[in-house]
């Protein structure tokens, strides 16, 4: 047996809140060549565009509103694919922000090639100053991830979420736009939702223990949620699909009620992240429906529906999505286990014979 598959998927989401303090408590050297040698060009930013695929796409769907909140600043987020060949407008004055953990994935080192082209400022959020998009952007930030055993990502997304919010919060910070109280008190939240983590991993365990059936018999698990939640709602779709390959779908919670309700039946698991705020009762109407109609759905969070849903008080405020992320992780982790998926094997083996994200890239091709 070699030495990493000693390590458990479970182990490395209740690693989670071990490197979330790590870049709270490391964030002024993280995030100092942005005061330093990038000073000029964040002080000139009028908009921060984030750019990833899979994972990162996801983690910056989740961490826009907050890192919005703190920049002050337009914050958007935009696929790889989409940057390169279907926008017609691009924002020189723009930080383009790009994140891949092991800064391989070939669409963003394009489309770093890219942004440069067009005199915006690129910033790499990856594992280490050592992978090829950390060295060909401007500038590296730290995802703070750490190694990670495995390739269904989840401190990976854990950690670019806290690190793309606080991004926004030193952009807006040396932009002059954030006040200091404001910056300390999502701080505070931040410190909230990790201290909170690991009772919710430790509830979400006790949770799968006894109400997993209705999800491992259903056709397709369904998550929804509103804000950052709705990012969770989309990474858990994608955890859920490549973990223990059980087909799930991800959609903001008003957006989802807009045809997707209608194909709803005793099949389709729909599971409702609430976070209580100003969409609490569309949650947990929806919630409503898919039990008393279905007999099929779950809440996650805030004001439970019933017994069987896995309750909990988010704490983190704009950050509350951290405490989300390391439940629907548990969800999947278990979903794999319980079927007895090898989480270490590789049956996808000959997938590079098609395709391939994650390849080497020719002098041409950076070129653009």
């Amino acid at each position: 047996m070699t030495e990493t598959m000693t390590v458990s998927m479970l182990d490395c989401i209740k690693r989670v809140p071990e490197r979330l303090d790590w870049i709270l408590s490391n964030r002024e050297r993280t995030f100092s060549a942005l005061r330093g040698e990038a000073k000029a060009r964040v002080e000139k930013a009028d908009e921060i565009v984030m750019i990833g695929s899979g994972t990162s796409n996801t983690s910056a769907l989740t961490a826009r509103f907050a890192a919005e909140k703190g920049a002050k600043i337009r914050v958007t987020a935009i696929l790889p694919t989409d940057f390169l060949y279907h926008m017609s407008v691009y924002n020189p004055n723009a930080l383009y922000v790009f994140t891949s953990q092991t800064g391989t994935s070939a669409m963003v080192r394009v489309a770093i090639a890219k942004a440069k082209k067009i005199g915006g400022f690129t910033i790499a959020v990856s594992e280490s100053a050592d992978t090829p998009a950390a060295k060909e952007a401007d500038l590296f930030i730290d995802m703070g991830c750490g190694k990670e055993e495995y390739g269904m990502r989840t401190i990976g997304y854990s950690t670019s979420v806290l690190t793309l919010a606080l991004l926004g919060m030193e952009v807006g910070r040396i932009g002059g736009r954030l006040p200091q109280a404001e910056f300390e008190e999502y701080l505070a939240q931040a410190r909230a939702a990790v201290a909170a983590t690991p009772e919710i991993i430790r509830k979400a365990e006790r949770w799968m223990d006894t109400d997993r059936r209705n999800m491992l018999r259903s056709d397709c698990l369904v998550f929804t949620g509103t804000g950052a939640l709705a990012g969770v709602a989309m990474e858990a779709a994608v955890k859920v699909w490549e973990t223990p390959q059980i087909t799930a779908l991800g959609c903001e919670l008003e957006d989802g009620m807009h045809g997707p309700n209608y194909g709803y039946s005793q099949r389709h698991c729909v599971i409702v992240l609430n976070d209580g705020g100003v969409e609490n009762d569309k949650a947990l109407a929806l919630c409503r429906y898919m039990k008393g109609e279905m007999n099929n759905g779950f809440l996650i969070g805030a004001n439970p529906v019933d017994e069987h849903d896995l309750a909990f008080d988010p704490a983190g405020g704009i950050l509350s999505c951290l405490e989300f992320a390391s439940a629907i992780q548990v969800v999947a982790y278990r979903l794999a286990v319980d079927q007895g998926r090898d989480l270490f094997h590789r049956s996808h083996g000959n997938m590079g014979k098609y395709f391939s994200s994650h390849r080497a890239l020719s002098p041409e091709e950076l070129k653009l």
